[in-house]
């Protein structure tokens, strides 16, 4: 998890507050991100998430794999590849996403940094505008380059959450409340838990399709509190 999530709390809720709320209440807002080893469980997708053919598909449905089986712990369950469960998953892939829960809603919403990655970006859709492959390899050369001065600054930055005015909120991921069945605690098997470790939630939606987020201490007790 981010080092920096407990301090990032209150910016997300300050910028959801002017710019996604809309007069929704907020009942659980948390850091979320991927396990650090996964396998989706998925019809029509492959154990790392990527669509497969329609004979695969066959041998898909009807695995039955067992946690930690074959190297990873299931992330994602559900019968097709448009569940609730995949969106949310792929949501909390970025780093600063957070999972919000509101009296209408369920959502993953990400911090970005404007002020990270503007000169990469710029030189990425160069490359994509060049009609000429000499074209394009120079633009992505370019955007290379960019990429890891980009890396450079931003590990001389300060964090986010310590400078408000560089940040914005973009919305991963968003559904209606009622698809949102439950949140649970779940543990990887095995492996114990320390004070101020990470935690896990494994959040439950209405197509029958379910994720397994890690998050921190103070989240997983939100999410779980937060659905009856």
């Amino acid at each position: 998890m981010d080092p920096f999530g407990a301090a990032e709390a209150p910016l997300v809720g300050s910028l959801a507050t002017a710019h996604w709320l809309r007069g929704d209440a907020v009942q659980a807002l948390a850091a979320a991100g991927e396990l650090d080893t996964e396998r989706y469980k998925v019809r029509g997708l492959d154990e790392d998430g990527h669509p497969i053919s329609a004979g695969e598909r066959v041998a898909n449905a009807i695995l039955d794999w067992d946690d930690a089986a074959g190297g990873g712990y299931v992330a994602v369950r559900g019968d097709h590849p448009q569940c609730a469960a995949v969106g949310c998953y792929r949501g909390v892939r970025h780093e600063h996403s957070w999972l919000v829960i509101t009296s209408h809603r369920v959502a993953v919403l990400r911090l970005r940094d404007r002020a990270a990655g503007q000169d990469a970006e710029g030189h990425l859709a160069e490359a994509k505008r060049e009609g000429s492959l000499g074209g394009a390899l120079r633009g992505l050369g370019k955007f290379v380059k960019a990429s890891a001065g980009e890396f450079a600054k931003s590990m001389r930055r300060p964090p986010l959450h310590e400078r408000p005015e560089d940040a914005e909120l973009v919305v991963e991921f968003e559904a209606p409340r009622q698809a949102l069945a439950g949140v649970e605690r779940w543990k990887q098997p095995l492996v114990p838990q320390f004070r101020g470790g990470p935690r896990f939630v494994q959040v439950h939606f209405a197509d029958r399709s379910w994720a397994r987020l890690k998050t921190d201490e103070a989240g997983q007790t939100a999410l779980t509190g937060s659905v009856d």
